[in-house]
């Protein structure tokens, strides 16, 4: 395992899909007190302030490609795992990719995949985690929060430790029972969109394939692989 350390680069998971295209080893991982052009899902820009982590690890799973989006939930229950044993601090998981303080996002994960020269697969897991008091911008001063860490490195090594046997997690489906207990929304409305559309419904369950089942407007249950949900959207409406 090697672990780069960086004050500040662009973005973690471009620098380790650099790493890892050109043969870098599971669980090489590129660190960062800041991001200039972080990304999160649907490519939106993720607010990367100084003092944050953020850290992106090389993956390269024996796994099916159909099941490398377990990949993001078994990396919730890591970061929730991790956060609780060195802060003490209980946080929420948000499907799919999210962990929440207080309701508000304070860890974003993506995972990207791709393949090196020699056309071996890899997955790139990021995850940024907000640990600087700042002032965030006023579009996300009442979506998002920062977590007290007294001792970042600490953390990191937690996440990976946790991280280390997640093709294990995986293949005996050992993130799931943890992942529903910890979830923030089962059973609560949401807004569901995804292709443009936004839907109000109830989030029932999540599948032990990582779909989030939910109860839409009209008494329809879907079983949603894709797309975001809105929870205090939801509330706020």
């Amino acid at each position: 395992m090697e672990v780069k350390y960086f004050d500040s680069l662009p973005s973690t998971n471009r620098a380790a899909a650099e790493a890892a295209r050109e043969g870098a080893g599971e669980f090489y991982t590129v660190v960062a007190r800041e991001q200039t052009a972080g990304r999160g899902r649907l490519d939106r820009r993720f607010f990367s302030p100084a003092g944050g982590i953020y850290m992106s690890v090389v993956l390269r799973p024996t796994l099916p490609p159909s099941e490398y989006p377990l990949i993001t939930p078994t990396a919730a229950v890591a970061g929730h795992r991790a956060i609780a044993n060195v802060t003490r601090v209980k946080t929420e998981i948000k499907w799919v990719n999210d962990l929440l303080l207080c309701g508000k996002k304070v860890c974003g994960i993506l995972a990207e995949s791709g393949t090196d020269q020699s056309g071996s697969p890899f997955v790139i897991l990021g995850i940024g985690i907000n640990t600087a008091p700042v002032d965030f911008p006023p579009e996300l001063k009442e979506s998002a929060t920062y977590l007290p860490c007294e001792d970042k490195s600490a953390l990191i090594g937690a996440i990976l430790a946790e991280l280390s046997g997640y093709e294990g997690v995986i293949k005996e489906n050992g993130w799931y029972d943890y992942y529903r207990e910890h979830c923030a929304f089962l059973g609560e409305p949401v807004l569901v969109m995804r292709a443009g559309e936004t839907k109000r419904g109830i989030a029932l369950d999540v599948l032990s394939d990582g779909a989030l089942r939910v109860l839409l407007e009209g008494d329809r249950i879907e079983d949603l692989r894709g797309g975001e949900i809105s929870l205090r959207a939801a509330q706020i409406d």
